[in-house]
């Protein structure tokens, strides 16, 4: 580290960007919650891994590929479930009137 002086700047540049995408979670989850953070960073990983594989000429098993087929098919289903304005999940079994009022209550705060 002593004889390469250049690499305090490295760190001083990687200490800045670690600090901003802190700031940006943050901001996410306090602005849009936890589940449409967990989605973006979903996003984003399954992008890494398609740009590595074209980029770098990475290979996927098949198991790979259908893993994250499965899980694009679960993001997306997830999305167009929401833009149709149906819930993710339907609840069953519950018969008394304000255990219902609670667990929309629930859900509307998880499923932001």
């Amino acid at each position: 580290v002593l004889s390469r002086s250049e690499i305090f700047w490295h760190f001083f540049l990687f200490s800045i960007c670690s600090t901003i995408g802190q700031i940006f979670i943050f901001y996410t989850i306090k602005n849009f919650g936890a589940v449409v953070f967990t989605l973006i960073m979903t996003t984003r990983i399954l992008l890494s891994i398609a740009l590595s594989c074209l980029l770098y000429g990475h290979k996927l098993t098949g198991i790979a590929f259908l893993g994250l087929m499965m899980v694009l098919g679960a993001v997306l289903y997830r999305i167009k479930r929401k833009t149709e304005g149906k819930p993710l999940v339907r609840w069953q079994g519950i018969d008394d009137d304000k255990a219902q009022e609670l667990v929309k209550e629930w859900h509307e705060h998880v499923d932001m």
